[in-house]
């Protein structure tokens, strides 16, 4: 069980595996459901389709859920963090009034 561990607590794939990942769920649940109503038709029960397509999904599910690491070849390469400094933080003349002072202007006049 421990092999699995870091499978299930790492969930971060980049956003090729996330693409990749929605398009395997939807091959792999079509597919399923495919070949479920292929072997419900031969088998003449309806019962067997069901078993079949469940039979899919669980699949899709371990194939899908868990961050395999090939969802995880083309990771982002974000830029560096910036430190805003204090000066940024105070309104400048320059700068459109924030929201927070024209909700205030709009409740004096009411008054």
């Amino acid at each position: 069980m421990d092999l699995l561990k870091p499978l299930f607590e790492s969930g971060r794939i980049d956003f090729k595996g996330q693409d990749l990942a929605s398009s395997l769920t939807t091959v792999m649940l079509v597919l399923s459901a495919v070949v479920a109503l292929g072997v419900g038709f031969l088998q003449n029960a309806l019962s067997q389709t069901f078993y079949t397509y469940a039979g899919g999904v669980v699949l899709t599910y371990l194939v899908v859920l868990p961050a395999w690491p090939f969802y995880k070849r083309s990771q982002a390469k974000w830029l560096p963090r910036r430190t805003i400094g204090a000066s940024a933080l105070v309104d400048s003349p320059n700068q459109p009034p924030s929201r927070k002072t024209l909700v205030e202007d709009v409740s004096d006049d009411d008054e």
